[in-house]
């Protein structure tokens, strides 16, 4: 029997059990699967203390990673690796392939990130992200170097639930109840607002425009700020109830403090916080989204709601190339009410190329709200929406993503074995030989430091 070891990418909060179901189609298709937890020594995004105590996990046999030595004791009794894309996993990759073993990673989240990471196969989500990481290997060093045909389309697990724990407060039965618990009237549309977080944002403008002064940065997260608030105003006048679904980085303490994020969106009296165990309620009984920078369009659009893209153009992007990707899309440019017009849709909105809804003004989101975000997505638009950004939402992908990965660890021969630690253990050896000066320093820096501490 062959031993697979997942290691879990993102902890998300939104759906946190979802990488379990890899783990049940692995063995269904007669594998021992060891499933990693790896802590935030590891993983920036990892899991979090009160995460390790988590029955849900420990009942399916999963192990806790604190460091790269755990890591390295798993991995010596497994077959093969499968992560989940996170940024941060080059060094785990490396050294599984150092070791001779195959490796894979798959796609376990929303929004558009996917790292290679020193994989075999990336499992991508969509014929789009196919696209992106190419690209993204062309323009951006270390990124990659991948072949296209190593970049396999199998889906994303993100919106998969492990024994259906799509939701987990029972007492969200359906509309009326979501209703009840967030105080919201049922009569009126439930719109959804997806931010950006708001400390995380702060420190990612200082990458985005490294060469602005700390003035210029202010006034560009003012402006953002200013923004929200507006379309909370027009949601208040159009007469609809208004839920906050904060970005999931507010809940990641290197990013944000999720206190003072949750403070911040609190002002505005007529909005509700929507904690994250109740976001697939959200997206179930909630009619429309809004949102400025956001992908959360995908998610809108998975579960055939539309979008509201809200005055995007006003807001300057940076110039890096993960930020100009729209070239890439298949689809018409712009929102879906406008790829039938007779003289071709445009582009409106500079950070995302294509979705299901509208685009709009602050001053007229009022209208749109009220007059057209009930109208019906057309099937074709939707199933042309799934198959870009998707490729299929039939709650398989996990399915697939197990089947490629088993059959390429059926596959691994002595020979293969052999050539990947002859290659890939030459390579992570030179690394550490080159890293040793820089540990020795450090070492007799903080000794140095500790003396003098003591005089």
């Amino acid at each position: 029997m062959k031993r697979i070891f997942i290691i879990s990418g993102r902890y998300i909060l939104e759906n946190p059990y979802r990488e379990l179901q890899l783990k049940s189609h692995f063995e269904a298709l007669g594998f021992e699967v060891i499933f990693g937890m790896p802590g935030r020594k590891l993983n920036a995004n990892g899991y979090t203390e009160e995460a390790k105590e988590d029955r849900v996990y420990w009942d399916a046999g999963a192990v806790w990673l604190e460091t790269e030595q755990d890591y390295r004791r798993w991995l010596r009794i497994c077959d093969g690796v499968l992560f989940g894309s996170w940024k941060s996993y080059d060094q785990l990759a490396e050294i599984a392939r150092s070791e001779g073993k195959p490796v894979v990673n798959c796609n376990t989240t929303s929004g558009l990130d996917h790292w290679p990471q020193n994989v075999d196969y990336a499992l991508v989500k969509s014929s789009f992200m196919k696209r992106v990481v190419l690209y993204l290997q062309k323009k951006l060093p270390r990124y990659g170097t991948l072949r296209e045909s190593h970049i396999v389309v199998t889906g994303s697990i993100i919106h998969e639930h492990y024994k259906g724990r799509a939701i987990f407060d029972p007492s969200i039965r359906d509309r009326t109840t979501f209703c009840e618990r967030y105080n919201l009237d049922p009569n009126r549309p439930v719109v959804v607002l997806f931010p950006k977080g708001i400390g995380s944002f702060h420190k990612k403008t200082e990458a985005w425009f490294p060469d602005w002064d700390n003035s210029k940065r202010e006034h560009y997260n003012k402006k953002m700020m200013d923004k929200y608030a507006s379309i909370c105003n027009a949601v208040k006048n159009a007469n609809c109830n208004l839920i906050i679904k904060m970005h999931p980085s507010a809940y990641t303490s290197y990013m944000s403090r999720k206190d003072d994020e949750y403070a911040y969106w609190s002002q505005f009296l007529w909005a509700r916080v929507l904690i994250p165990q109740h976001t697939y309620a959200c997206y179930l009984y909630g009619d429309c989204g809004l949102g400025i920078l956001t992908h959360s369009a995908l998610d809108m659009g998975y579960f055939n709601k539309p979008f509201i893209y809200v005055d995007s153009h006003e807001i300057e992007k940076p110039s890096a190339p993960p930020f100009h990707l729209n070239h890439l899309c298949a689809l018409p440019p712009g929102p879906s009410s406008h790829w039938h017009q007779t003289d071709g849709a445009k582009p409106v909105n500079p950070w995302f190329p294509s979705w299901l809804g509208y685009y709009s003004s602050v001053d007229e989101l009022p209208e749109i709200l009220n007059e057209k975000i009930q109208n019906p997505i057309p099937e074709e638009d939707r199933k042309r929406f799934i198959n870009e950004f998707w490729y299929k939402d039939d709650g398989l992908n996990s399915a697939r993503i197990a089947e490629f990965v088993a059959n390429y660890l059926e596959q691994w021969g002595l020979r293969r074995k052999i050539y990947t630690i002859a290659h890939y253990g030459a390579n992570l050896a030179q690394k550490e030989i080159v890293s040793i000066p820089a540990r020795v320093e450090g070492k007799v820096r903080k000794g140095i430091e500790k003396i003098l501490s003591l005089r």
